[in-house]
């Protein structure tokens, strides 16, 4: 008989989360468990990962689409004082209607394991009953709730799960460290990747342009995240570039991606004074074929939880130079023997780290060819099963 499971999140958009959360339900042995995905938002047009979800696999909304735009609508005009005021109230809607739904759903729906996948039932938790619950770690706690009033109460509602999941090692240890009384709850599991998928992305260009086809064949570093100036630290990328383009550095920097920072990033690209060798690609579904055309992959985030583009960097066979932030790229480039690990922040350092990583390509490409196996999908899933099927 099948073990009925409920995995919950709070969107299909596009983002590591959400691709980590599809390639799970992908692979995952749907012979074994019959699973409910449970999302927060009914944004249709952006929740782009909806389609890839296995048919199998019933979808149920929290939020309705039409209570979503309304509010969208007032978020975006808060500045005129009547908006302002619609908008909080279609905010303590949304709460009431989402809250509804969720124990609606939750009665009308019975399940053995609840896997909360963005920790987005933690308030809630404590009134789930009778299944066992799973909580999924993304991020560095501290780094994600920065107050220590916010993290203590985090803490707490961790508390409340069964099974605390961080994904990487030094996740696990921080979160031990920081509520000693999760110890014995916490365990790690990495996420997993799609080897073939990755690659067979990586050799089609049927969706790029002309003009993107033709960038492609410059020699060229890539970066690839959100643009969040806050979390992903592109000042520092940027002035390190500028360094190198003093010192004579002839190759350009594609940065795939885009966000909250985009126009303070093309500020500074402007006021440094490269236009011509800096260019933001925006968002892309496939940015494997940039990754594996470029000579290098460059990240330089203040923290993270696991930051799976380095491991998809690893994957196409890109040398990888990353910020030693906290969590996850010193545990993935095995403490700097797969890749370079350069000083949060630090311009000289990560303008050094890149031209070692052109010099030394050969050096790390054997070794990032070994160490990215504890990664595939293969080995990934039946962990996650594993921790499903125990009692």
């Amino acid at each position: 008989m099948k073990k009925k499971i409920i995995f919950h999140s709070g969107s299909l958009r596009m983002g590591g989360l959400e691709r980590v959360l599809v390639e799970v339900l992908q692979n995952i042995d749907l012979k074994k468990f019959d699973i409910k995905l449970l999302i927060e938002d009914e944004f249709k047009e952006e929740n782009i990962f909806e389609k890839d979800i296995p048919k199998e696999i019933k979808i149920t909304y929290l939020i309705p689409e039409n209570i979503l735009q309304k509010t969208k609508k007032l978020r975006e005009n808060k500045k005129n004082i009547m908006h302002k005021i619609g908008y909080n109230l279609m905010m303590q809607v949304e709460r009431y209607i989402r809250n509804k739904n969720l124990m609606k759903f939750l009665k009308e729906n019975e399940a053995e394991v609840l896997v909360d996948f963005d920790n987005g039932l933690s308030k809630d938790i404590h009134k789930i009953k009778g299944l066992k619950k799973v909580a999924w770690l993304h991020n560095s706690i501290p780094k994600l709730k920065k107050k220590k009033s916010k993290i203590d109460r985090f803490g707490k509602r961790l508390n409340n799960y069964d099974i605390v999941v961080a994904i990487c090692d030094d996740m696990k240890i921080e979160t031990e460290t920081i509520f000693p009384y999760l110890k014995g709850k916490v365990t790690r599991i990495y996420n997993p990747f799609n080897f073939e998928r990755i690659k067979n992305l990586a050799e089609n260009d049927s969706h790029l342009s002309k003009k993107e086809k033709e960038m492609l064949k410059e020699n060229y570093i890539v970066s690839v995240s959100r643009l969040d100036n806050v979390q992903k630290d592109y000042p520092t990328l940027l002035k390190a570039f500028k360094e190198l383009k003093n010192e004579g550095f002839n190759k350009k920097l594609y940065i795939v991606g885009d966000g909250p920072s985009r126009k303070e990033i093309e500020d500074q690209i402007i006021e440094l004074n490269l236009e011509e060798e800096v260019k933001l690609l925006g968002q892309q579904k496939n940015p494997y074929i940039w990754i594996k055309n470029a000579d290098l992959f460059v990240h330089s985030s203040k923290y993270e939880g696991l930051p799976t583009v380095l491991i998809e960097a690893m994957i196409v066979n890109t040398v990888v130079v990353s910020s030693d932030c906290p969590t996850g790229p010193r545990e993935i480039l095995d403490n700097g023997n797969c890749g370079i690990l350069v000083e949060v922040g630090n311009i000289e350092g990560l303008a050094k780290g890149i031209l070692e990583g052109l010099n030394q390509k050969e050096k790390y490409n054997e070794k990032l060819k070994i160490r990215v196996e504890e990664f595939n999908k293969e080995k990934v899933i039946k962990e996650y099963e594993k921790l499903i099927l125990e009692r």
